[in-house]
């Protein structure tokens, strides 16, 4: 890796550990670990769903793939809420994360028990990270909307929370 491309990567770890701006209208939207801010949705879910996962994989789990895909659907729906404001405020906002990355851990592990040929359980991963993909159109355009709000209307140049990535970048 060429040293500018370290350099740009450097630059984007703040908003790989949490991709909202570092500002009070955000505080809800990440935990604060010493001077790190980690995004709540990908801190809690994705944690969770490994574990699941790994649990399923290890016999702890033992349910047939089709009560793991049910389970999955279920607990997965619970992020529907996150279109509302039910989810505005961190204390909601964590539970629903709970149930998120529970249900991508039973729908994952019920993709891996199905008895169908790698090949498509492969293709199926594929298409569920693309659907995942589209959510996350949805996420932009809300936190957008917020920073439409502000008083630096969503100029990221001005913005003191995207300061730390533009400043840097100016300096390259």
């Amino acid at each position: 890796m060429e040293k500018s491309q370290r350099v740009s990567l450097g630059l984007l770890r703040p908003f790989m550990l949490s991709h909202h701006p570092h500002c009070k209208y955000f505080d809800d939207d990440v935990y604060h670990v010493g001077r790190h801010r980690l995004c709540i949705g990908c801190f809690t879910s994705y944690p969770i769903a490994i574990v699941v996962v790994v649990l399923w994989f290890f016999g702890f789990i033992p349910f047939y793939w089709h009560v793991l895909m049910l389970l999955g659907l279920m607990f997965g729906l619970v992020q529907l809420t996150s279109f509302t404001r039910f989810t505005d405020r961190k204390g909601m906002k964590i539970p629903v994360k709970v149930f998120l990355g529970l249900g991508f851990g039973f729908f994952a592990s019920s993709i891996l028990a199905m008895p169908i040929a790698l090949w498509f359980k492969v293709v199926t991963f594929i298409n569920l990270g693309i659907l995942t993909g589209m959510l996350g159109i949805f996420r932009y355009k809300k936190i957008y909307k917020i920073c439409e709000k502000c008083e630096f209307e969503g100029n990221y140049y001005i913005c003191p929370g995207f300061a730390q990535i533009y400043s840097a970048r100016a300096k390259q």
